[in-house]
């Protein structure tokens, strides 16, 4: 299959196939102009590039695999390129983000002790707390491999503190429903395809027999004909990520499903506290037995809000309680539940101190990790492990490692009469500058 679409945001894009997937129409794409190859996207959301008008697939016939596809392997320069575009935006990829781990051994510690305890059905909490470019976002990715690793599912968010924030419980939900990637399957194959998956195969009672009841009792009245006609389930896809109502897919479908968005205000933090425990429990039964980990990034910025309303900062607050509850009655109580909560906050954004609220709510279930500046010995180590990622994107000689130490020096000169301290991030950002005019 080749057709040409476009993507509003990321332009111009070729469908090279359907993904097996049940739901929305998922396509695998490729994106010439920004080397990426082989990305889901809905069809939905492409265009054609020349009408603007929708994408039609009816040339290509449905893909019915007997077998699982083998991915296509990216070669290690391709790789390396891909990194270094990420490192020059301040990201990192999940390929890279073992090999660009420098004095993490805190970091790495609070996560073998969350995921240790959500092997034994243990609620626990993280917080990565560093002021802008010190690393908070990259021990969420460490945390993301380490759980991966471990055979947990991930589902990651950005608190912008409106859309999605803690202050309303539910859009938390809504903005996790479409996120939960698995370990070892495409991205395209998330937690509604693997829900679809119980109810082809009569299986929904699984959920019960997980303690994910409220779930369980959501799709027990489905039929595999659900699943099989595309737009019904995309309406139960809508329905579990809150945006029809129980009664819309009553009207709809004819079938009662439970309502999932809690009717009254202070009905809401535990529900989705009690969600986020049964989407962890409906993991270990969908591809992922050791549970779920949600990442919440930038969640300073939600607590930086100064015009949040008494009620807002209650249901945060609410809502931390909960969590806490569960927390608190424990894998032999009620509280079973395979689930991390890690967060990435930059102290002084807000007048408030929420780390000070977050162990105050949370107690022995939380584990903070501050990330400290690198010493001299620990930057150095890190320049030379980007040098040597430069040095396989564009195939030069390992024999130049004079060029990447003097880089490496010029680097830490600037930095260390800047003030900030050792900013792994500008660190970085001007050691790739310095390699380019190095090498050109």
């Amino acid at each position: 299959m080749e057709i040409p679409a476009r993507h509003p945001r990321k332009g111009d894009c070729i469908i090279r196939e359907r993904a097996p997937t049940l739901g929305r129409v998922k396509v695998l794409v490729d994106y010439p102009d920004l080397g990426l190859a082989r990305r889901p996207e809905y069809l939905d959301e492409l265009v054609d590039p020349t009408t603007g008008g929708p994408v039609r697939l009816d040339s290509a016939p449905r893909p019915q695999p007997t077998h699982r596809q083998t991915p296509a392997v990216v070669p290690s320069w391709q790789s390396a390129r891909q990194t270094l575009l990420a490192l020059r935006l301040g990201q990192c990829t999940p390929e890279s983000v073992h090999d660009l781990s420098v004095g993490m051994t805190r970091v790495d510690s609070v996560c073998e002790w969350a995921i240790e305890r959500a092997a034994t059905g243990q609620i626990s909490f993280l917080v990565f707390e560093s002021p802008y470019g010190m690393g908070k976002s990259h021990a969420l990715g460490h945390l993301k491999q380490r759980a991966r690793d471990a055979g947990m599912a991930i589902g990651g968010v950005v608190l912008d503190g409106i859309a999605v924030s803690l202050c309303s419980p539910m859009s938390l939900v809504a903005a996790l429903a479409h996120a939960i990637e698995y370990p070892g399957g495409p991205v395209s194959d998330g937690l509604p395809q693997r829900l679809a998956g119980l109810v082809s195969h009569s299986a929904v009672n699984r959920l019960r027999m997980v303690g994910a009841c409220l779930l369980y009792n959501s799709l027990v009245n489905l039929t595999p004909d659900h699943v099989q006609d595309s737009d019904e389930w995309e309406f139960i896809e809508d329905y579990l990520s809150l945006e029809v109502s129980a009664n819309q897919v009553r009207e709809r479908l004819g079938v009662r499903v439970e309502p999932l968005r809690a009717r009254y205000l202070e009905d809401r933090p535990s529900r989705c506290a009690n969600l986020l425990r049964e989407w962890a429990q409906a993991c270990t039964v969908t591809g992922a037995p050791n549970g779920l980990v949600v990442l919440l990034d930038e969640a300073d910025v939600d607590y930086a809000q100064s015009w949040r309303t008494q009620t807002e900062r209650d249901q945060r607050t609410a809502l931390l309680r909960a969590l806490r509850k569960h927390a608190d009655a424990g894998p032999h109580a009620g509280g079973y539940g395979k689930l991390v909560i890690a967060m990435a906050i930059t102290p002084g954004a807000s007048e408030s101190d929420p780390i000070e609220e977050l162990k105050d709510e949370l107690g022995p279930h939380l584990r903070l990790a501050r990330l400290r500046e690198l010493d001299k010995s620990e930057m150095t180590e890190l320049g030379r492990r980007i040098g040597r990622l430069y040095r396989s994107a564009y195939g030069l000689a390992d024999g130049e490692d004079n060029k990447v130490e003097q880089a490496i020096s010029e680097c830490l000169h600037v930095i260390e009469r800047e003030a900030g301290g050792h900013n792994p991030r500008k660190f970085i950002r001007l050691l790739l500058e310095k390699l380019d005019v190095a090498y050109t």
